[in-house]
């Protein structure tokens, strides 16, 4: 196995891995205040960190616990700062890899990126936001900005069909057409296809990427939210299809015919229990 292969599997079962820990401990009551999980659009964070360098820079938004393991944070600390609560899973940051920070506020992340990139003209920053942001005033001002100043930025939407419970079915892409922006929309449960999107956009001025990809949990953690399945928002037929055969961990790894999955597991799963007593002893100290 290659190094570029090892590390896009091991990222994204990483990444699941955690989100499935942190959505167990939301819902035991370990981890109090609001919390959002990626499961299912691991290949999305997984395509454009390993596409970017750790000079780079990345700005996040509530789901965003993805985006900073793939760039490559110590998730020992990324748990800690989930355990704190009071919002901390969606503010959370590391300098060290460029992860500028995460803001829960939808669509306040792209103007703040704009600054970042016209700062740092000699690096590539990204910012992850939602199609609900993709309706905010700010996109568009910052479409604007980004164009006007030829900034070294990439605006990567991940369309995953909803925002909160308001189902979304806009080709954002179109959107950049006044902008003189170039973009292009991907398969974003295709980690490959990511990963080489983001490549093709590095270095070569405003780009905005959709990733078009699902969320396989609901908007939030916790047991108010597990019944929001029941009011038929979205069809739950087609979120258990996406589930069943465009899991990207499972594309992925029947693609490039991965044999060794329980020994990466197992390797993964160490360092969640690891990143977990460290958090709660952590989370216990601070008492």
């Amino acid at each position: 196995m290659n190094n570029h292969l090892q590390k896009t599997i091991h990222t994204m079962i990483r990444i699941r891995l955690f989100e499935e820990r942190v959505s167990e401990l939301k819902l035991s009551g370990k981890i109090s205040g609001p919390v959002h999980t990626c499961i299912g659009q691991e290949a999305v964070a997984t395509g454009v960190c390993l596409a970017l360098s750790k000079n780079d820079f990345i700005i996040g938004n509530h789901r965003s616990h993805g985006h900073l393991i793939a760039k490559g944070t110590d998730v020992r600390t990324l748990m800690a700062d989930v355990f704190k609560g009071n919002g901390s899973s969606m503010h959370v940051t590391d300098s060290s890899i460029g992860a500028i920070c995460t803001t829960a506020i939808v669509g306040s992340g792209l103007p703040l990126a704009c600054g970042v990139a016209f700062a740092n003209k000699d690096k590539t920053t990204c910012v992850f936001f939602g199609d609900g942001a993709a309706n905010e005033g700010t996109f568009y001002e910052s479409l604007n900005l980004a164009s006007m100043w030829q900034l070294p930025i990439i605006f990567l939407l991940e369309n995953n069909g909803v925002a909160v419970t308001t189902v979304t079915e806009d080709e954002f892409i179109y959107r950049c057409n006044f902008f003189n922006i170039k973009r292009n929309k991907v398969y974003g449960q295709d980690v490959d296809e990511v990963y080489l999107a983001t490549r093709r956009a590095i270095n070569n001025g405003p780009w905005l990427i959709e990733a078009k990809t699902m969320r396989f949990r609901e908007h939030q953690e916790g047991h108010a939210y597990e019944l929001m399945k029941t009011t038929g928002y979205r069809d739950n037929t087609e979120v258990d299809r996406w589930i069943s055969t465009q899991d990207p961990i499972k594309l992925y790894c029947d693609k490039q015919k991965i044999d060794n999955l329980d020994d990466i597991y197992s390797y993964e799963r160490e360092l969640i229990d690891e990143a977990v007593e460290f958090a709660e002893k952590t989370h216990n100290n601070m008492i």
